[in-house]
């Protein structure tokens, strides 16, 4: 999915709406006061004292990276900007990069956020949602928050791999199934209690997801909790991508994620779990410098005890994504309100939904974060958020100045309603029921 930082839209949206005055570079290494300097701004013309004040600064590199401050005094002759507010934070060396608006690029970025409301769904995120497992005997399940109600456009039923029997699966000689007797054989756990939860019938124990056991994880209060097993011969996988994928049953949100560790460094984390049942979570880490282990599993967040369960993990290396089939399309389904209804399907128990649908473009905070669009993409969410920008004119100004201001805001809606750079909406799968 091709994607756009906040750094490069930032910019651009300045530049189309006449906000962005340039990008600098230190040429004085910035102090613990409220200084940057740069004997540069004179070459763009920026050469009479004063003529920067009141516009905004926005450092994009060093110790001050994001930080955005008023410009309050400038002196032409050495290129010294003097910032409103605390001291900023000493770099060692010239060369940080720093960009210069009429506006607040904050509230820029603020604007940009608004857009992508506005825009929806003409922009959109493709949303592939996983977090779904079927029932038996069950025909509702909760829509994915993160696909917009009355987006849900294509619902697949896909089959589990089987841990122990995946030839590619790196821990399959383990306990990489939970079906050991002795429940506990090749994990180790910290701060947490791991116990056999068994299959039983009549009913049927939803807490084992395959086979006839599952892990009963009891997590310890205010601990930052693992359960990690080692892969076997973990240096044969020295610079190769290692792909994890774990069953987990939560009713807790946001605390059990799949995790990666490379020797004793800090536990990496993938995908976390939602809370709404059995989830299959994901990672990925390219295994750089590994001189002794590589460990797969879960890690889990400090807060209150709780329990999960967990049950089939499977690992590869070197595959650029962890093995998931595609599976078969459902076509009978409907959306109701917040819900999925499935109907005239008969599905499997161990199987996941696939959901596919439209959500929102996500939000961009600090400059590395990215929004789901490029190209032509960004030029109808740029005419929206100029839109936004200058209504806010038109609201707040005078009689004297409210033409020029609803021209302002007139031209823009006429970009925006050009639609250039719309998506396709994604195509809808469904039967007529």
């Amino acid at each position: 999915m091709p994607t756009t930082t906040l750094d490069t839209m930032l910019p651009e949206f300045g530049r189309y709406i006449g906000a962005f005055l340039g990008s600098f570079s230190t040429t004085t290494a910035i102090n613990t006061n409220t200084s940057v300097v740069s004997t540069g701004l004179t070459n763009p013309g920026f050469n009479t004292d004063d003529g920067l004040n009141d516009t905004f600064i926005k450092i994009t590199s060093g110790n001050n990276d994001d930080v955005v401050r008023r410009v309050s005094d400038y002196t032409a002759s050495s290129g010294t900007i003097t910032v409103a507010g605390t001291n900023l934070s000493a770099d060692s060396s010239t060369g940080t990069t720093f960009e210069l608006y009429r506006y607040d690029p904050d509230q820029l970025r603020d604007t940009l956020n608004d857009a992508r409301l506005e825009v929806f769904p003409r922009l959109y995120k493709e949303i592939n949602d996983r977090t779904l497992t079927l029932a038996g005997h069950q025909d509702k399940y909760a829509r994915p928050t993160s696909i917009r109600q009355g987006f849900v456009r294509q619902i697949y039923e896909e089959p589990r791999i089987d841990a122990k029997s995946f030839a590619n699966n790196i821990v399959s000689t383990l306990n990489c199934d939970f079906e050991s007797s002795t429940i506990g054989d090749d994990w180790t756990a910290s701060y947490i209690t791991l116990a056999a939860e068994t299959e039983t019938t009549s009913p049927d124990n939803w807490m084992v997801f395959s086979g006839t056991q599952s892990g009963k994880c009891t997590v310890t209060a205010s601990q930052t909790a693992t359960l990690l097993m080692t892969v076997p011969s973990g240096t044969n996988y020295v610079g190769e991508e290692i792909n994890v994928g774990i069953w987990v049953y939560s009713r807790t949100a946001s605390r059990v994620s799949a995790a990666i560790q490379l020797d004793s460094s800090s536990v990496s984390v993938g995908s976390t779990h939602s809370g709404g049942g059995w989830e299959r979570l994901t990672h990925t880490l390219v295994a750089d410098g590994v001189s002794s282990s590589i460990k797969v599993g879960v890690s889990v967040t400090s807060g209150t005890a709780f329990v999960f369960y967990a049950d089939e993990i499977i690992a590869t290396s070197g595959q650029s994504e962890l093995p998931q089939p595609i599976g078969s399309p459902i076509m009978g389904w409907r959306e109701e309100t917040d819900n999925i209804i499935i109907h005239g399907h008969k599905t499997s128990a161990d199987r996941q939904l696939r959901v596919r649908g439209m959500g929102l473009l996500s939000s961009v905070s600090s400059g590395s974060d990215t929004m789901e669009i490029e190209y032509d993409q960004l030029r109808i969410l740029y005419a929206h958020g100029a839109m936004l920008w200058f209504q806010q004119d038109i609201d707040q100004l005078d009689t004297a100045d409210l033409n020029a201001a609803q021209i302002r805001y007139r031209h823009y809606r006429s970009l925006a309603e050009q639609g250039r750079g719309a998506m396709a909406p994604m195509p809808l799968l469904k039967g007529v029921y």
